[in-house]
């Protein structure tokens, strides 16, 4: 199956860098986060699991696999994408939000809302960040 590289934050870890984190171990590529355009609920089964999409910027690296977690990493257009077989719905999702919207439309992070160590705050960009900073 093909699928977008993922995995689960460690305890104390920030999650715009355990997805940093987790997209070079499975892909040698460094990126940044820019924002969240998309997240996948599904409940019931084993688990209750939250499967967010991130909109990531591009910094290095050649894409490479490392024979634990993954069996292949590779760059691929559109039109390859979506000849191969076994990509995840879910995936062909989210690449096809990522490329139909611009970055900074999705949840951004938000350094106003990270008042206390460990926290994360992403929200739309056009609401008031002073709405976190104490009065």
């Amino acid at each position: 199956m093909w699928q977008l590289p993922g995995g689960y934050a460690e305890h104390d870890e920030p999650l715009a860098i355990a997805v940093q984190r987790e997209v070079f171990e499975e892909s040698a590529i460094t990126a940044t986060v820019s924002d969240v355009i998309g997240f996948r609920h599904m409940a019931g089964g084993a688990v209750n699991n939250l499967y967010m999409i991130f909109r990531l910027i591009y910094q290095s690296g050649e894409p490479h696999f490392d024979g634990e977690e993954t069996a292949d990493a590779r760059f691929c257009s559109l039109a390859e994408m979506n000849e191969m077989k076994g990509v995840q719905n879910i995936t062909r999702w989210g690449i096809q939000q990522a490329l139909s919207t611009n970055p900074g439309d999705g949840l951004s992070r938000e350094p106003a809302g990270e008042l206390r160590p460990g926290w994360q705050v992403f929200g739309l960009t056009d609401v008031d960040a002073s709405l976190w900073t104490p009065k």
